[in-house]
């Protein structure tokens, strides 16, 4: 058995598995589109890694921003919450005390139980309103919110998916380097949904197969609403 404050640790950087999934899938289906792109409209090798590397840089950086000021609104509106409410606890001591009493109730312990507890909590401020706040408001006190951690998780793991796939233009002529990236795109993303499955104590095949379905749906959904357009435009998107 893990220390407690150990495991706590290991459960808050779980957390940060959806800007690693985010990055991931995004990185490899993204540079793929480009990559197919550019070798359809007959693009050189040379034009074709240019172009890849400097989508995959520009959109780590742009994943990254996103993920550090939705990550930053997320924290500063979740911080807000708990000063607000450590504040009622202050000014409406008496209502505070009978809303822990009846969420321990709803939990399943006797009014009795719930009442000697919330007499002894009500000793400790600070304990009290943070068990308030937890127990109450379902306002965690975890550290789980971190911008700065965020933003880097997505932006390593958007270059990480946007490399994969544009490594075998290195080496192999374009048409074997598409079919290997395709191939290495869509054995990443099962292993992503395996990964997944690990953490989450889900069937590894299945947790992969479902994450590799959603990605290549998402993907064709994508493709097939561009190429309507297209047909309806009656030329090119691109021209």
């Amino acid at each position: 058995m893990l220390p407690m404050e150990e495991k706590r640790k290991r459960i808050e950087s779980k957390s940060r598995i959806r800007e690693l999934v985010f990055g991931i899938q995004d990185g490899l289906i993204s540079t793929v589109g480009l990559l197919a792109g550019m070798q359809a409209a007959g693009s050189s090798r040379f034009v074709i890694l240019m172009a890849g590397a400097a989508a995959v840089l520009s959109g780590a950086f742009s994943m990254a921003a996103g993920a550090y000021l939705s990550s930053k609104a997320e924290k500063e509106i979740f911080d807000h919450e708990l000063e607000k409410e450590a504040r009622f606890v202050e000014t409406e001591p008496y209502l505070a005390q009978e809303g822990l009493l009846q969420a321990l109730h709803r939990e399943g312990l006797p009014r009795e139980a719930s009442f000697r507890i919330v007499k002894l909590l009500h000793q400790e401020k600070a304990v009290f309103i943070t068990t308030f706040q937890e127990k109450v408001l379902g306002l965690g006190t975890a550290d789980v919110n971190r911008p700065l951690k965020a933003a880097l998780v997505m932006a390593l793991s958007f270059i990480l998916g946007g490399i994969i796939p544009l490594t075998p233009f290195f080496v192999l002529p374009q048409q074997a380097a598409l079919l290997l990236s395709v191939a290495l795109a869509g054995a990443c993303l099962f292993g992503v949904g395996v990964f997944k499955g690990r953490l989450a104590g889900q069937p590894w095949g299945r947790a992969g197969l479902e994450f590799l379905a959603i990605a290549l749906a998402a993907s064709g959904i994508g493709y097939g609403i561009g190429y309507l357009l297209e047909q309806i435009a009656g030329t090119p998107l691109s021209g």
